[in-house]
């Protein structure tokens, strides 16, 4: 190959090389990334994230019954919670680990993340939120049972008088039996090494607070929590009312 082919070669894959990070970075911000973190894990996003959610038990949502799973939701209790399977002759749920999952992916944060990184550099930070803050969930575990056992339970559940009452009374509500539950600690922290320099670390307090106000507005997650439920993969049991 000549000097000047090989230039040109070099040049045009320079070229693609730049384009193809554009198209990425483009994808990352647009839609390429979680919308939610519920959908992509076959999971419907509870907000806020919270304790006490339990595989195979019952809840409703005040809502139109639905199987879709795009839009977050906030759970209460129909039937008392159990979260002991055996009573029911189901075995309890055995922990998954699942990886961790990085919420400044969250293509909701996108645009805020955009306006925060222009606050880093009036305070004449360089990079972006990204390069100063970790925003995750990790020690993530999955929680599940089988639509078998799941249904076992239901109709155990559904036998008790109380319990048969309160689907009743929400019958034209959103009733879910809880499938499978993904947990995991919540942590918001600066990374390892950011703010080591004094000035730099004087800056990113005057900022913490506005990116702890904007992630909190744009998720309604909060910053820290250990063993919380953040999705939930529900069984439909509006219509499905046993009779004894």
């Amino acid at each position: 190959m000549s000097l000047e082919m090989a230039a040109f070669a070099g040049e045009w894959g320079a070229s693609m090389k730049t384009q193809l990070a554009s198209v990425l970075a483009l994808a990352l911000t647009v839609g390429g990334c979680v919308t939610n973190r519920g959908p992509a894990l076959g999971a419907r996003e509870l907000v806020p994230p919270q304790r006490g959610i339990y595989v195979g038990s019952i809840y409703y949502v005040s809502e139109p019954p639905t199987a879709q799973l795009e839009t977050p939701t906030n759970l209460e209790s129909l039937c008392d919670t159990q979260p002991d399977l055996k009573i029911y002759g189901v075995a309890n749920p055995v922990p998954e680990t699942v990886a961790d999952i990085n919420l400044l992916l969250d293509t909701r944060l996108q645009g805020s993340l955009a306006g925060l990184s222009t606050q880093l550099i009036s305070l004449g930070l360089s990079g972006n939120v990204g390069d100063y803050y970790e925003y995750k969930l990790t020690n993530v575990s999955k929680y599940a049972i089988s639509e078998a056992s799941a249904q076992t339970v239901f109709e155990g559940m559904a036998r008790q008088t109380a319990c048969n009452r309160a689907i009743a009374r929400h019958a034209s509500q959103g009733i879910y039996q809880i499938k499978a539950t993904y947990v995991g600690d919540l942590v918001f922290q600066r990374k390892q090494g950011a703010g080591v320099d004094a000035s730099v670390s004087a800056k990113l307090g005057k900022v913490e607070p506005t990116v702890k106000a904007t992630f909190s507005r744009t998720l309604n997650l909060g910053f820290s929590g250990k063993g919380l439920v953040f999705s939930f993969v529900p069984i439909l049991r509006t219509p499905a009312i046993p009779r004894s």
